[in-house]
Order: C-alpha cells, then structure tokens, then sequence
C-alpha cells in the first residue's frame, strides 16, 4: 500500500525555487568569476599578493592596502567594477546572498494569498515571523545591519 505524503506549504515551495534557482545563477557567476580571476590577468586585486596576504591571516585593511594601496571598501564597490575578474566574482556571491532574501519575501507573500495557509493553525504568528525575517534579511543585505565593521 503506498502511503501518501504530506503537500507541502506553497510558502515553502516559493522559497525553495526562489532560492535555490537565484544561488545556483550566483554560483554560476561567482565560479566563472573566480576561474577568470585565478587564469587572467584583468583583476582589481593582485591574485598572488592577494593570497599570500589571506593565508598569513592578515586583516582585511592590511589586504587591501597592500593589494590596491588604497583603503578597505565596504558595501558593493564591486558594482562598478564587474569589468574586472574580482568584481564579477564578488557580484555572484552577492546574487547568492541575495537568494535568502528575496526567497523570503516571495514565502511571505506566498502565505499572504495562499487560502490553504491561512487555515493553518498558528498562521499569523508564522506571517509575523516571517515578516520580521524578511526584513531583518534585507537590512543585513543593504548593509543597515551589520555584525562589525
């Protein structure tokens, strides 16, 4: 006898695809990024001075300045420069951050106009929930919030 699974929420499903789809697109510019930056020559930073720094645990101000001799950037200063290997790289891990956030909205609106959902018990507090991590997700991503800096 087969047994039947449970469906899963559409709120569920929504974030799945939304994020699973956006961080394989990230991924797939972050690899091609990096491959560009490890075999060209057309990058921000200098790979070999660049690792050599890394691996001897140096700070991010100390790897800045000695592979650009400027001072550390923060936020998406790789914006404009997706020309270069390291900015394109850069762009994709971002595109891959990105994913949870936008997932999470397309869930919160996914719960806001599914009626099987609203059936659910605990429905608003998980709307709530979900609300607040939305936004808590996209502060951290613009960069509002931020562990130190």
């Amino acid at each position: 006898m087969k047994q039947e699974r449970p469906k899963p929420p559409i709120s569920g499903i929504i974030y799945g695809e939304f994020a699973f789809w956006i961080a394989i697109i990230g991924c797939t510019i972050a690899t091609i990024g990096i491959m560009w930056y490890i075999f060209g020559s057309h990058h921000v930073m200098d790979p070999q001075i660049f690792l050599t720094h890394l691996l001897r645990g140096d700070t991010v101000d100390q790897i800045w300045k000695a592979t650009t001799g400027d001072k550390s950037q923060y936020g998406y200063w790789f914006l404009n420069k997706l020309s270069y290997s390291d900015g394109l790289a850069l762009a994709g891990v971002a595109i891959s951050c990105w994913a949870a956030v936008i997932g999470t909205w397309g869930a919160f609106v996914g719960m806001l106009v599914s009626p099987e959902e609203k059936s659910r018990k605990m429905y608003y507090l998980y709307l709530i929930f979900i609300l607040v991590m939305a936004i808590i997700l996209t502060l951290c991503a613009m960069g509002v919030i931020r562990l130190r800096h």
